[in-house]
């Protein structure tokens, strides 16, 4: 995959998705503007997309987030359709026994030479700084891939931007 653009290359997990649909602010929607701005590049796989209609679908996560309609849903997808890269196929770079789940996030970021997986998903960031063999063997194999919760993704993008 060509690394010639200049932006930052981004995946995020599903409940970003989820809370930029829930909410009209937040850090999760500052993310999509950023994308929308094509301030950086989101990287997406049809396997996330079906997670992300699948989740946000469910009446339970309905009920817990009366925003989240079926119109919003199809505006959100919609809406990362046309800014995002799709993937189609994205090979097995490493497997994540402590949660299987998570591996299509962690092996689209690799695959595509991702800077950043956002996430708030507490396996994931464990990645960054856990003692387990598996997270050590993550950073020593993807150490330039940085997992990190919304907020402190914005930080790092407002520091690269006031650094050009």
């Amino acid at each position: 995959m060509s690394t010639d653009d200049p932006r930052l290359r981004v995946v995020c997990d599903c409940m970003i998705f989820l809370q930029a649909t829930a909410s009209e602010s937040g850090p999760a929607t500052a993310i999509l503007r950023l994308v929308d701005g094509n301030s950086i590049s989101l990287f997406v796989s049809r396997e996330i997309l079906d997670e992300v209609r699948d989740v946000l679908s469910r009446s339970k996560v309905q009920k817990k987030n009366p925003d989240i309609t079926s119109e919003r849903i199809d505006a959100l997808l919609t809406r990362v359709s046309d800014k995002a890269s799709l993937v189609d196929a994205v090979p097995q770079h490493f497997s994540f026994v402590r949660d299987p789940k998570d591996e299509k996030y962690l092996n689209l970021a690799i695959d595509v030479a991702a800077d950043y997986l956002v996430s708030r998903d507490r396996d994931l960031l464990d990645l960054m700084t856990g003692n387990g063999d598996e997270c050590k063997d993550f950073r020593r194999r993807f150490g330039s891939i940085k997992v990190m919760g919304p907020v402190e993704f914005l930080k790092s993008v407002e520091l690269e931007e006031s650094k050009e």
